[in-house]
This record gives structure tokens, sequence and C-alpha cells, in this order.
């Protein structure tokens, strides 16, 4: 075949992969300048190399169409994107495996500056309601505008910090398309909709009560987690561990000099090892990293000096710390508070109503069912912590009391809830 001819047939083929293209991306005829940034980084990175069922030759061809597709319209960013090295790294890590195309696809789209950060008020969610997709798409957009009008520049040492001001004023100005609220209270109520209608009967009916009160604005936090600022306190500059590692004995007669409720047995507690609610505020503080250890000196780090002056901070580990860190653990929490919100419970009352959700939602790693003594197990971790946290009303100690959330306990339990409730969802 001749010059002329292979020339002739390049050109049909690139005609008809711009006609796939064209379909593809704007099926329903837009033109192809309302594509956004976003939408063409998507398919360059996960759309092509995940759906099109492609070989890295054809692979090549669409990404180089695309990019003579876009230019033509004016899209000259866009057009650098197809042609880009990330491009070619993560068609390349696609060819590789599934594991590192995912991996490569997320890290492009993490650096990309259209591409919304989390902020402090938001997480992203791998899954997404209708909301918030609706608002990261707009967001998107108004991203990729503020680029081209020069309202942020990526190219400046600031940018990350500008990018993230940018998105925070952004989702918490009310916006057209989210019914007169700002995008992020939108967000959050689709999200506490979703939690609090998510399977099965029985945890909709523990969940009932407290539901009025998330949907109530959030009141200013107030300092819930007393035990754990004392703790922290205790500690400040410096403390020198035992030889096993226990918090010093000065610290085991002061814990139980302010909480005396915590060992009511006897003399008092001679170490760590016998105050258990210490140790417990002990291994959260080292499990959030409120703490570093230099050989036997124990002392703050700079999270825990933080969390020490900004009483917020603390009651969100202190939510997170009742809460647990298994999904298990979450379930049974939430179900616990949604029952002890309405009414004091009876230990084995309150274990007969969180059973069923446990049941019906997890088994074991062998495929075997939750049996009664498995949420038993759950219900101790979630008790003592809330013990050791003062969320638990510890008035009346006498065997067959019912379970109570103390003052505190109700504020931290809807802090605890509303991460539960307002957090991302990662799974379906």
């Amino acid at each position: 075949m001749g010059r002329s001819a292979v020339e002739a047939a390049a050109l049909v083929a690139d005609e008809a992969m711009a006609q796939r293209l064209l379909g593809w991306l704007v099926p329903d005829g837009d033109p192809l300048v309302a594509l956004s940034a976003a939408e063409v980084e998507r398919f360059c990175w996960y759309e092509l190399p995940r759906k099109w069922h492609a070989d890295a030759p054809e692979q090549r061809r669409a990404v180089a169409v695309l990019a003579d597709l876009l230019a033509g319209v004016g899209r000259v960013r866009d057009a650098a994107v197809c042609a880009s090295a990330t491009t070619v790294q993560v068609l390349a890590a696609w060819q590789r495996s599934e594991e590192a195309g995912f991996a490569a696809y997320h890290k492009a789209a993490a650096a990309s500056p259209t591409t919304p950060p989390d902020v402090p008020q938001l997480r992203w969610g791998q899954v997404m309601g209708v909301r918030e997709a609706l608002a990261r798409a707009n967001l998107e957009r108004r991203l990729e505008q503020a680029l081209d009008e020069g309202e942020l520049d990526p190219d400046v040492r600031t940018f990350p910090a500008a990018r993230r001001r940018f998105v925070q004023h952004w989702l918490t100005t009310v916006q057209p398309g989210f019914e007169g609220r700002a995008p992020l209270e939108a967000v959050r109520r689709e999200r506490r909709e979703l939690w609090a209608a998510a399977p099965p009967t029985e945890r909709r009916a523990l969940l009932a009560a407290v539901l009025p009160a998330l949907e109530e604005p959030a009141a200013a936090p107030v300092d819930t987690a007393e035990p754990l600022r004392w703790l922290l306190e205790q500690i400040g500059g410096g403390v020198t561990l035992t030889q096993v590692g226990y918090l010093p004995r000065e610290v085991v007669a002061a814990a139980f000099a302010r909480y005396p409720h915590w060992y009511p047995i006897g003399k008092g507690p001679r170490s760590e090892a016998d105050l258990f609610q210490l140790a417990a505020l002990h291994e959260l503080a080292r499990t959030h990293r409120l703490v570093t250890k230099r050989h036997r000196t124990l002392k703050l780090s700079a999270a825990g000096r933080a969390q020490l002056a900004d009483h917020q901070l603390r009651q969100h580990t202190a939510a997170l710390a009742w809460l647990g860190t298994t999904a298990a653990e979450r379930q049974v929490t939430e179900c616990a508070l949604g029952a002890l919100w309405a009414e004091p419970r009876l230990r084995e009352d309150l274990c007969d109503a969180v059973h069923p959700v446990l049941a019906a939602g997890f088994t074991h790693d062998d495929g075997t069912a939750m049996e009664v003594k498995d949420t038993e197990r759950l219900l101790w971790r979630f008790w003592h912590t809330g013990r050791e946290l003062g969320y638990l009303d510890e008035r009346d100690r006498s065997v067959g009391a019912p379970i109570s959330l103390s003052a505190t306990g109700r504020l931290a339990a809807l802090a605890a809830l509303r991460v539960l409730a307002e957090g991302p969802r990662d799974r379906i």
C-alpha cells in the first residue's frame, strides 16, 4: 500500500475514532466544549482503560484523537491532559494490572487542580448520593472556571491552601440547585437520610428516637471528654514510665483521687495495671498518637498538645474511641446509643435489642453466625469505654441497675452518631 493510501486509511480510522469518542463523551449531541475537565480526566484515566476493552495501540490513538478534538474547540489545557506523561503512565499501569491501574488513576485524579480536595468540613465518599455527586460535579466545574479566569493559579506555591479555602467557601455558601441550602448542608442531610434508612428494620427502630436530635443544627461543642483532658494535662511536658511501661505511681494516685469510683474497693490501686480505666485512656492516647515515647519518657505529641487546647478536637477523638474501629463495633455502638437515647436499659435488655442487628449484618470470617456472646463482648467494650470517658451514668452501680447516658454522654452520643451519619460512604 502506498504512502497516500496509508495516510488515507489513517484519516478514516481517526474519523471513526472521533465519532466513537463523541458518541461516548457527548452522547446527547452536546458540543464537545461543554465537557468538563474532570470528565476528560475520568475518560483518559478510568473509562478508556477500564470500559473500552481496547488494546494499548487503540488507547494511544483514542487519546491522540481526543487531544486534537479538544484543541480544535479551544480546550488547550484539556488537550494537554490527553497528551501528558501522566496519561501515558496511568494507561501503562492499567496494562500491568487492575490494582495498579486503580492506584495510578486515584493518584492522578488527586493531583489534578480541578479535583475538589477533602476539607475539614467534608471528606468526599467513594460512594455518593445524588446531592453529593451533584455538589462534586458543580465544584469541579467551578474550580475549572476559577483556573480559566486566573482566580486560582496551580503554578504558585500557595495554590493548595488557596484551593482549600475556595472549596470551603463554596461548600458553605448557598448555591443554585440545593433547595436554598449550602451544598455542605445538603450533602450532610442526604448522608443522614441514607444512614438512617439502612437496613435492617430492627436497626431503624433503635435509631428512631435519636433522629430528630440529629436533624437539629449541631450545638457548639462542649468539653465532654474531661477524663481524656485530665490525662493529657497529667502527661504535660513529660512523665517517666515504670520499667514495664506503665504510667508513674503519682499519676495513678492522682487518678484514684479524682475518680474514686474507678477503684471502689480496698485502699487504692498500686499501678496502672490495677486501674483498667486509666490503662484504657493511656491506650486511647497512644492509639490516636496524642503521646510520643522515647525510652521511658512519655510526652504529648503535637496532636496531643492541639487536643489539649481544643475541646472540639478532643471530643471528636473521644467519639471515635467510643465508636470503636471495626464495622461490627460501630454497628453495636450506634444501636446501643439509639436505644439508650430513648430510655435507660438493663444490660441484658440492651443486648437483646442490639443482637438481632448484629446477627443480620455480620458473620464470622468462617461464615458462621454471630452469637449472643459476640454481642455481649462488643457491648462490654462500649460500656467500659463509655464509663472511662464519663459518658455513662455512675450514680447507681448496683447489680441489675439500668444503663443510662450521663449529661455529657448525651452530647457525646450525638457527636459520635454524627460521625457515622454524616461521614463519607466508602462502600455500599
